[in-house]
């Protein structure tokens, strides 16, 4: 496995981009995040329990989703370099209403709520880099949305292919379907026709 250094450099490459990072909270980051190997199939976070870490995703491919009397619903697709939590259950410290599951074997290092408001305490400046980051989560969020109201199975499939097209191949089609809020059959008709309409 690569040194944690390594694997965080991504992430302070993002935090730099916002603001420039301090040594010192570059430092007290790489003493509080953790590396962790996680096997293809292991659930991180169960709907129900209290989200208690932040994972930064350093290879690998994650998913969330949550159940719906015996449906899942894919609600987010994460890969290489995505900053991964439960947001409403981490910010709040209450159960989370999604499970996040591993789609790939995947190398995480991963943050506590707890070291992470000690952070935050002893440099009240990161504060801005989080705030940042939080404002691109849910403008993300807010794309897909949109996304979801479209009646249009091509329109939907045509955003996914605009932000997920590396990892086409590698995400289930089911899963896909479930995420674009559309019928398997009707995914592999759309992927049909806009292959023959190349």
């Amino acid at each position: 496995m690569q040194n944690k250094s390594s694997l965080l450099s991504p992430l302070f490459k993002i935090l730099e981009e916002i603001k420039p990072l301090r040594e010192e909270i570059q430092v007290a980051l790489l003493n509080n995040f953790h590396e962790q190997k996680i096997k293809k199939g292991t659930i991180l976070l169960h709907e129900g329990d209290v989200c208690k870490k932040l994972w930064f995703l350093a290879d690998g491919l994650l998913r969330s989703y949550h159940t719906i009397g015996h449906k899942e619903i894919t609600s987010r697709i994460m890969f290489r370099n995505h900053i991964v939590i439960a947001p409403g259950s981490f910010f709040t410290q209450t159960p989370a209403t999604e499970s996040i599951e591993a789609l790939a074997d995947c190398i995480v290092v991963a943050l506590s709520f707890a070291n992470l408001q000690d952070i935050y305490a002893a440099f009240p400046e990161f504060n801005y880099h989080t705030r940042i980051i939080t404002e691109q989560y849910f403008y993300k969020q807010e794309q897909r949305l949109y996304m979801l109201r479209k009646h249009d199975a091509a329109a939907k499939y045509n955003y996914f292919l605009e932000n997920y097209a590396d990892y086409l191949k590698e995400i289930p089609q089911k899963y896909i379907a479930s995420f674009l809020n559309i019928a398997p059959e009707t995914l592999s008709r759309t992927r049909s026709k806009l292959s023959k309409g190349k």
